[in-house]
């Protein structure tokens, strides 16, 4: 078995692979909703946004109140 997954997504865990899911049905979506609906700290919430952003997934537009996220591939 070779690397089936691309390598954007293959060291993602399930966790952050939903938040993208998240940010992608809904791109105002915010941390505080995020940590809710997934049942999950806010501070987990902002590493894994974090983490995103680094590996060039995501970006944020705008401001953290008024804008939304981006997904980038």
């Amino acid at each position: 078995a070779g690397k089936v997954a691309g390598n954007v997504t293959e060291r993602l865990d399930r966790k952050t692979m939903q938040m993208r899911a998240l940010i992608s049905d809904d791109p105002p979506y915010t941390s505080t909703t995020m940590a809710d609906d997934l049942s999950i700290s806010r501070k987990t919430v902002s590493q894994r946004l974090k983490e995103l952003k680094e590996k060039g997934i995501i970006e944020r537009i705008g401001s953290d109140r008024k804008g939304y996220w981006n997904i980038k591939s």
